[in-house]
């Protein structure tokens, strides 16, 4: 039976997301899923979900990928992998260029899940293995699919990384930045590289640097270029400096039981159809004094309770967020943080109902902990501004991660050849 004749499992989830997913109608190389079945994307290194998606050349790292489907009939799923750009455009090169072995394999290890509602299956895949390895550095794509890569079979694509760690990265983020306007507000990244003699040539054209804060793509400084040259070490001493916006601590909410209502939970109901959690009504935080809360770093933790097996007997829940605020005329909100791919979509758009005067937003989400904030994109624009809503506080502890890449001429590539991630006010370097 083909994938998109099967039975349909829960009615009410897909009335709410198919008109999201008619949007999204070409498959691109970002972490978005595709078919309204496939929850719950995870790829890490290891045993550690909270850990960045990237791994070693050369080495026995290994990435795992979990996904659930929502279906109690197993499919034969194929993947590959797919070697990309720094700017996440798919390379010129050939898959015999950057993977041996077969160039796509089957997702062979599943399990159906105990008592749940809806009842799904959850799908577990370790790469590099046996079937496909990678023989190059880079920005990389898996893609999961059925029968072929046509785009209406794909079900999702996750980004990874693979690193050749050549580059020194010298990092810090100094208390007064440059521009005196941004003192106590924004962070600044003052950024140093130490290459070896091999990416001495054309370093101003060959070299660029990638800096990510937390898990947005959005905000990203892409393509940075060194401003000069002293022997093996590159500056990027820009006039106004590297600049984030500090923002603030991430909100969160902890629901990997739904036996009590943790902080941040008005309510959890349960019925024939499965649970829908409540949270408390946020505010928006601009003005006020900031508070240190710790967090994830927007970052998800998918876990059920103790003695349950997350992978099979983890539960779902819708989850409803409530901002209290006046209607935006020159912008939308999103919610913004792993529990939705850090994607500034439909999914995650948050609502403004006349009714109760707020904004009101829902996720389908497995059993587990979640960071998340709220984000403004002004009309016309793809940049999310979470001071709006937030705050913007010097103190914030975000995570940052330098991606250093150098474009090989044979094969014409860009090979990731330094990587750092580091805490502001946390600084440490690789």
């Amino acid at each position: 039976m083909h994938r998109f004749q099967k039975v349909l499992i829960v009615i009410c989830l897909f009335c709410y997301l198919m008109p999201y997913y008619a949007w999204a109608q070409s498959v691109e190389n970002n972490d978005l899923v595709y078919d309204a079945n496939i929850q719950t994307v995870l790829l890490y290194p290891g045993g550690d979900q909270l850990a960045p998606p990237v791994i070693k050349l050369g080495s026995t790292d290994k990435l795992t990928l979990s996904f659930d489907d929502l279906s109690n009939q197993s499919f034969l799923f194929k993947y590959t992998l797919i070697h990309c750009t720094k700017d996440w455009q798919t390379s010129d090169l050939d898959p015999m260029d950057y993977l041996e072995g077969f160039f796509e394999a089957d997702i062979t290890n599943y399990n159906f899940s105990l008592n749940a509602i809806p009842p799904y299956i959850n799908y577990t895949l370790s790469f590099p293995n046996r079937d496909i390895q990678i023989k190059l550095s880079g920005n990389y794509i898996i893609k999961v699919y059925m029968d072929n890569t046509e785009d209406e079979n794909v079900l999702f694509t996750k980004r990874f990384y693979v690193l050749e760690p050549l580059v020194k990265i010298d990092v810090n983020i100094p208390y007064y930045p440059k521009n005196l306007d941004f003192v106590r507000k924004k962070q600044q990244i003052n950024l140093k590289l130490f290459t070896p003699d091999l990416f001495n040539t054309e370093p101003e054209q060959r070299m660029s640097v990638n800096i990510m804060q937390n898990g947005r793509y959005d905000n990203m400084k892409v393509d940075l270029k060194p401003t000069s040259l002293m022997l093996d070490q590159l500056n990027f001493d820009y006039t106004d400096g590297i600049v984030f916006d500090g923002g603030n601590q991430f909100r969160n909410f902890d629901m990997k039981s739904f036996y009590y209502q943790s902080m941040y939970i008005s309510e959890i109901i349960n019925d024939v159809n499965g649970y829908n959690v409540v949270l408390h009504t946020s505010a928006p935080r601009p003005g006020k004094p900031y508070s240190l809360i710790e967090d994830i770093n927007g970052r998800k933790l998918i876990k059920a309770r103790q003695g349950q097996n997350t992978n099979t007997e983890g539960e779902y829940a819708w989850v409803e967020f409530y901002l209290k605020m006046p209607r935006l005329k020159e912008g939308e909100i999103y919610l913004l943080g792993a529990l939705n791919d850090w994607q500034l979509d439909e999914k995650g758009k948050m609502v403004f109902d006349n009714r109760i005067n707020m904004y009101h937003g829902r996720l389908y989400l497995k059993q587990g902990y979640y960071d998340y904030l709220y984000a403004v994109v002004p009309n016309g624009e793809s940049v999310g501004d979470v001071t709006i809503i937030e705050g913007d506080h010097w103190e914030t502890k975000n995570q940052y991660t330098v991606y250093v890449y150098y474009r090989e001429k044979v094969p014409e590539y860009d090979r990731l050849v330094g990587y750092s991630q580091f805490y502001s006010f946390d600084v440490s370097t690789e």
